[in-house]
């Protein structure tokens, strides 16, 4: 079956429209330089090379992390195992120290995880980040954390990714509860 008919098969040196049309293209598109997108100014909501963020992500620490794969990797937390469907034990890491040289054990992981829990919203971009407000955390031991979730959340261990751990005394001075503000970024 013919798709394309030639308007005139008897006439020598006819090329078909069709042909010729993919000719151009191919030829425009072969010989056209490189195509750059109209330069439009960055906007910076905070200028300043040493905003929130930096400090947050160079200061504390979080239970575990994600690869370059996005597979979750131990932090704070040396491993993790749910008992059932709504508690997981994190098994913390022993001797860690903060930036200051104040230790980290369970009652700090816990403290970090209180605090943030009073904010209405702890990560209102992504809101599917907060822990439901009756989640809980037990210490039972000096490694171990206990966490409680009060229905099914699949995303518990990416949510921990995003909890910053602190230590006592950002706690104690203020943490991000301050004069100026009561939510992350505010110092």
């Amino acid at each position: 079956m013919q798709i394309f008919k030639p308007l005139s098969a008897n006439v020598p040196g006819h090329v078909p429209k069709a042909l010729a049309a993919a000719i151009s293209f191919a030829l425009g598109a072969a010989l056209a330089g490189p195509a750059l997108a109209k330069d439009y100014p960055t906007a910076v909501v905070d200028p300043s090379p040493v905003n929130w963020l930096w400090i947050t992500w160079n200061t504390m620490e979080e239970a575990v992390r994600v690869d370059y794969n996005g597979h979750t990797q131990p932090a704070l937390a040396e491993s993790w195992e749910w008992k059932d469907n709504q508690t997981l034990t994190l098994d913390l890491r022993d001797n860690a120290v903060f930036q200051n040289g104040s230790a980290f054990d369970p009652a700090v992981f816990k403290r970090s995880f209180d605090e943030v829990q009073k904010w209405e919203s702890p990560h209102p971009p992504g809101a599917w980040l907060n822990f439901a407000k009756q989640a809980s955390m037990e210490t039972p031991d000096d490694d171990t954390v206990v966490f409680n979730t009060t229905t099914v959340d699949g995303a518990t261990i990416t949510k921990l990714r995003g909890m910053h751990v602190a230590s006592q005394k950002f706690w104690n001075q203020g943490g991000f509860n301050t004069a100026e503000g009561s939510s992350e970024g505010n110092w």
